[in-house]
């Protein structure tokens, strides 16, 4: 894959092209956030549950209430969504968790729906494990509960199924569901894997109908519930990508499964001694005298390489940049994010290793900023 693909890729939630897997773009999904609060695009906190926190267990969907209508392709897609949270360490069902689950249940309507856009269940995982990650602990079914935006999901879905004149809920109606709703994860997934939710709305109904159950004339696509939202690399220039690109290629080289900051130096002074090498950061490292092959050799030894190339499908992002992606776009306000902004929230961490590894040659936090005239 070329590095203009992969460019082209971290927009598009794709990373890894043939393999399937999704490296870096599942940073793209947008999570919702409480209007008014500090946008949170990453780790999720894994916690003890709300108190009004609904559990999701078999004798609750067996039981009146909002499961009484679910037929059996609805309760599996329940029952698999819970088994896809365990298996991430978390005690709740999030829309991420549903959308997985409705991707593995094979034959449905809503799994075929997904599957013909290219939405498959190792992506999904994927990427529901890099937002998200791992919880710390094991879960068992008795901890699971449904979240907020989970049990409005099954609200929509249930009237989905009403406006459709079906007297059940079907895999298919939680899915509209998901369209419907539009703010959750599971939306942000869909969306990041190069689909959009009307086009996910319309394969759906397109199914239907040829299955022999049209919708009624009557039926009207409900807007989506949605406010407006941006990822974590949405405002990402192609020169920024490029340097998440090459890092991720370093991390690679080195046999490493995630992308630290060091990784993303690395990517900076990739971008600085291309073919056709980007003048500003060219200008910056000439400034500073410090040349690609130098930043590899101090960071060889720290940080050694394992002996084997790392496939994309492993690379994570760490939490050090994780965190130097929040700060970049809490600092750039409305601008573009460009290399420039990622190299100061480098140097901004005077303990980590890639700021170690520039101060070991020289380049100490405040030559940095200077060079960048900041």
């Amino acid at each position: 894959m070329s590095l203009d693909l992969v460019a082209v890729a971290l927009g598009a939630g794709l990373v890894g092209g043939a393999s399937g897997g999704i490296a870096i773009g599942a940073v793209q999904a947008w999570m919702a956030r409480g209007k008014g609060t500090r946008p949170q695009w990453f780790g999720r906190r894994i916690g003890p549950p709300p108190a009004d926190a609904t559990r999701a267990s078999r004798s609750t969907m067996s039981g009146m209430g909002p499961f009484d209508r679910f037929n059996e392709s609805a309760k599996r897609v329940l029952s698999l969504a819970q088994d896809e949270a365990i298996r991430q360490n978390h005690n709740y069902i999030g829309t991420e968790h549903l959308l997985a689950g409705i991707v593995r249940d094979g034959d449905t309507v809503a799994a075929r729906a997904l599957q013909s856009l290219g939405i498959e269940l190792v992506k999904v995982r994927k990427a529901l494990e890099f937002i998200i990650g791992r919880g710390d602990y094991t879960t068992s079914p008795s901890e699971i509960t449904l979240s907020p935006r989970t049990k409005k999901v099954i609200e929509l879905a249930i009237d989905e199924a009403r406006r459709l004149g079906q007297p059940y809920v079907g895999a298919e109606h939680l899915l509209l569901g998901v369209v419907r709703e539009g703010e959750g994860i599971a939306s942000g997934i869909i969306e990041s894997l190069g689909a959009t939710l009307p086009m996910v709305r319309a394969k759906v109904l397109e199914l239907l109908a040829a299955s022999g159950t049209p919708p009624p004339a009557s039926y009207t696509a409900a807007p989506p519930r949605r406010e407006h939202f941006s990822g974590p690399l949405t405002r990402f220039s192609d020169r920024a990508k490029r340097v998440l690109a090459f890092a991720q290629e370093e991390a690679m080289r080195m046999g490493h499964g995630y992308i630290g900051p060091e990784h993303l130096l690395l990517g900076l002074g990739r971008l600085a001694e291309m073919a056709q090498p980007d003048a500003a950061m060219q200008r910056v490292f000439a400034t500073l005298g410090i040349t690609l092959e130098q930043m590899r050799a101090e960071l060889g030894k720290v940080i050694p390489q394992t002996g084997r190339e790392s496939h994309a499908v492993e690379i994570t992002l760490s939490p050090e940049t994780k965190e130097i992606i929040q700060i970049v776009n809490e600092t750039a306000a409305e601008n573009s994010i460009v290399p420039e902004d990622l190299l100061l929230a480098i140097v901004r961490d005077s303990q980590s290793f890639a700021a170690q590894i520039l101060a070991r040659l020289g380049a100490t936090p405040e030559r940095v900023r200077a060079a960048l005239g900041r």
